[in-house]
């Protein structure tokens, strides 16, 4: 087999994540047909098809899967190489791109990008877990902040790395002249909760269930503040991780009183081709090493 190029490579990276030859041409800056024939001489090279055509687009085949796998592994490889040699002559910051969701972004994101700004140029993307996933995966980030509950079974994440970060409690919040001593107490509250297909939003319905009511809820939100705004308003009550209530006003409380079984679960995941790269490693201790603050309770 005669050698390819980087350059086809991530050619076929771009078709892979993108799925259409016009999606990877714009994402590369290339017009369609410069890829078309760039895949076309990879497909000489590797002596066999990589790509299979149809009306919605192209799709890898298992050979393509293969080569679109390694050659991944190969440009990380390169990307590495080079930033470690900048590095070593200190000719430049490293930079990373982080997607992460906003919460994390304020409360653990930006405190990190200034205490490792001497090394790294961190570069923030703000985006929800699935999304900071795909991100990942297609190269438009290096890593991601993402989180999960413990009743959910996140699906294998392929070629990707996962740390855990961080464990933080559910705490209920609501007025000060709202409190009660149980969970099944609040069955005739009204409720503030994130939308069914948000993972804290389906968190919570099920433990409504559990507990054997179905929440009234009168404002579906992922905002926080909105959040905030709706219980000081109206009386309601909500379940929040403990990032949201670094903020929390000085009107609202945490009922302590009453403990909530589920926990939150943030993980920094990067590609396995990158997670031995000395600023994700460097990012990654950091992350460890963050310590959250604990939100101010009541009875």
């Amino acid at each position: 087999m005669a050698p390819t190029t980087l350059e086809r490579l991530a050619i076929l990276d771009a078709v892979a994540s993108a799925g259409t030859i016009a999606g990877a041409a714009r994402s590369l800056g290339y017009t369609p047909s410069a890829v078309s024939q760039q895949l076309a001489t990879l497909e000489q090279e590797a002596r066999t098809a990589l790509v299979e055509r149809s009306n919605r687009g192209v799709s890898l085949t298992a050979a393509g899967q293969l080569l679109a796998q390694r050659g991944g592994e190969i440009l990380d490889g390169v990307r590495s190489a080079f930033d470690d040699i900048d590095t070593a002559a200190n000719r430049a910051r490293t930079p990373l791109v982080v997607a992460a969701f906003p919460t994390a972004i304020v409360e653990i994101l930006l405190p990190l990008r200034a205490r490792l700004a001497a090394t790294i140029d961190l570069s923030i993307v703000d985006a929800e877990s699935e999304h900071a996933l795909h991100a990942v995966s297609t190269r438009s980030a290096d890593g991601a902040l993402i989180d999960g509950y413990a009743h959910q079974l996140r699906p294998a994440l392929g070629n990707l790395d996962r740390t855990a970060v961080r464990t933080e409690s559910i705490r209920m919040v609501t007025r000060p002249d709202r409190l009660h001593d149980t969970f099944a107490a609040y069955a005739d509250a009204e409720w503030v909760i994130a939308g069914p297909a948000s993972p804290i939003g389906h968190a919570l319905r099920q433990l409504c269930h559990d507990t054997g009511f179905v929440p009234r809820v009168i404002a579906e939100t992922d905002d926080h503040r909105i959040t905030f705004d709706v219980i000081r308003a109206c009386g309601a009550v909500s379940l929040l991780p403990e990032l949201a209530l670094a903020d929390l006003p000085d009107d609202l409380v945490v009922v302590d009183r009453v403990a909530v079984p589920i926990e939150r679960r943030i993980e920094f995941v990067t590609r396995r081709s990158l997670s031995a790269h000395r600023a994700i490693v460097t990012l990654v201790e950091a992350l460890e090493e963050d310590q959250p603050s604990s939100p101010a309770v009541v009875g």
